[in-house]
C-alpha cells in the first residue's frame, strides 16, 4: 500500500527487530526489508549500555535533504581545514554529539553475527519454555502467544474473583520490583492487567525462570 500511494514505510523495531537473526522466527519478519526506515534500540536486546538508539534509512540522501542546514560559521571547503562533508549533523536535528556508536560497534565486533544470533536464539527458547511452564500451571494465565523473548501472563489463584485479579497482580509487580531478586514490568492486554517478563540478559538460565515464577507465587501470598 505504501508503494502504491507513495507513502514512507517506517518500522518501529525498537525491541524486536534484531529477532530476525533467529532462523526459527525469521519468517515472521518477511517484508521488513521493504521498509524505507527502521528504528531499533541496541540498548534493549543487544545489551548495549543505554542510551543507544539507531535508525536505518534506505536512501540516505533523502535524510540529508530533509535535515541538512550548514550555517556560515560551519561551512568548509572540501579537503581544507576540517572540511570534508557530509557531517552527521546533516542527517538529524542534533549538531554536537558524543560518539555513542562506539559502544555498539564494540558489541558487534566482539560478538559478531554468530554470537548475537546464538544469544537471541537462546532467549527465544527460554521464553518458549517459560510460556510452557505458565500454560502447565492451573493458577496462571498466559495472556499472549508470542514468538520472541517477551512473555505476558498473570497469576489467577483458585478462589480469587475476576474483579480482584488486576489489583492482586499489580501488587505482585510492586513487590517483586522492590525485593530485587528478579524484575518484572507490566502491561494491559485486552483490558486486563498483565505481568511482563522480558528475557534479554545474556546470562539468563532456565533456573532463573523458576526463580521468577516462585517470586510471583510468593508475591501473591504477601499481597493476600
Amino acid at each position: 500500500m505504501c508503494g502504491q500511494e507513495g507513502l514512507w514505510f517506517h518500522i518501529d523495531g525498537a525491541y524486536g527487530a534484531v529477532g530476525v537473526l533467529d532462523p526459527a522466527v525469521e519468517p515472521f519478519y518477511r517484508g521488513m526489508e521493504a521498509a524505507d526506515s527502521l528504528a531499533l534500540d541496541p540498548h534493549k536486546w543487544l545489551s548495549v549500555p543505554v542510551e543507544c538508539g539507531c535508525v536505518l534509512v534506505r536512501d540516505a540522501q533523502l535524510l540529508r535533504d530533509t535535515f541538512s542546514l550548514v550555517p556560515v560559521y560551519l561551512r568548509t571547503e572540501p579537503d581544507k581545514g576540517f572540511g570534508g562533508l557530509p557531517w552527521f549533523s546533516e542527517y538529524g536535528f542534533q549538531q554536537t554529539r558524543g560518539f555513542r556508536a562506539l559502544k555498539l560497534w564494540l558489541t558487534l565486533a566482539g560478538a559478531g553475527r554468530e554470537g548475537l544470533t546464538e544469544i537471541i536464539m537462546r532467549h527465544n527458547r527460554l521464553a518458549a519454555l517459560l510460556r510452557d511452564k505458565i500454560a502447565a500451571d492451573p493458577e496462571m494465565d498466559l495472556m499472549a502467544a508470542g514468538h520472541l523473548s517477551v512473555v505476558c501472563f498473570r497469576l489467577r489463584p483458585m478462589g480469587i474473583a475476576d474483579d480482584q485479579l488486576d489489583a492482586m497482580n499489580k501488587g505482585i509487580v510492586d513487590r517483586i520490583q522492590s525485593e530485587g531478586e528478579c524484575f518484572l514490568t507490566s502491561t494491559v492486554i485486552g483490558g486486563r492487567f498483565a505481568l511482563r517478563a522480558s528475557i534479554l540478559h545474556y546470562e539468563t538460565t532456565e533456573e532463573d525462570l523458576d526463580v521468577l515464577l516462585n517470586a510471583v507465587r510468593r508475591g501473591a501470598l504477601a499481597v493476600g
